[in-house]
């Protein structure tokens, strides 16, 4: 919490920014390795903070360590992105947003005239976060569903057995 301090004699006080702020900018993702976990939260960070271009540049990474836990770490981007999407990791519409984080992560890192604009940035967050869902949180739940679940699903609690021809 950033907060005003009026004077050392003075009690009151104003807040001017709680850090991280309430809003739903970065909901957590669940069973992330910590290299890429690291990297998604420091983008978050900075993006809060106002600085779009190095959010670009850190969802960019958090690609690239998300590769490399799918064996995809090749020497560019790019090419760790058609490893993912030849290994069966991807669609090959999905991909085409994975190069579009590149992109822009691409133009955080470099100077040019463009600048990564808050909403680019966010849209680029948006994106990252569906491929990490993808990539670990879901494979995680559903073994974790896999594991509590009954050899006979009829059994399960709240299943509803199969009605009979």
């Amino acid at each position: 919490m950033l907060v005003e301090h009026n004077g050392p004699d003075q009690h009151i006080h104003q807040e001017l920014q709680i850090v991280p702020a309430g809003d739903n900018l970065g909901q957590a993702i669940k069973h992330l390795p910590p290299d890429v976990a690291q990297y998604y939260s420091d983008a978050i960070k900075v993006l809060r903070a106002g600085v779009p271009d190095a959010a670009a540049v850190q969802l960019r990474r958090t690609l690239e360590a998300a590769a490399a836990h799918y064996g995809a770490a090749e020497k560019t981007l790019v090419n760790s992105i058609k490893k993912l999407i030849a290994d069966g990791h991807v669609t090959t519409s999905f991909g085409d947003v994975l190069h579009h984080v590149r992109v822009v992560g691409n133009l955080g890192a470099h100077h040019t005239d463009v600048r990564v604009d808050t909403d680019a940035a966010q849209r680029v967050l948006l994106f990252t976060a569906a491929l990490l869902r993808d990539l670990f949180e879901l494979p995680a739940e559903l073994a974790a569903l896999k594991a509590e679940t009954p050899a006979d699903a009829d059994d399960a609690p709240g299943a509803t057995p199969a009605p009979s021809p």
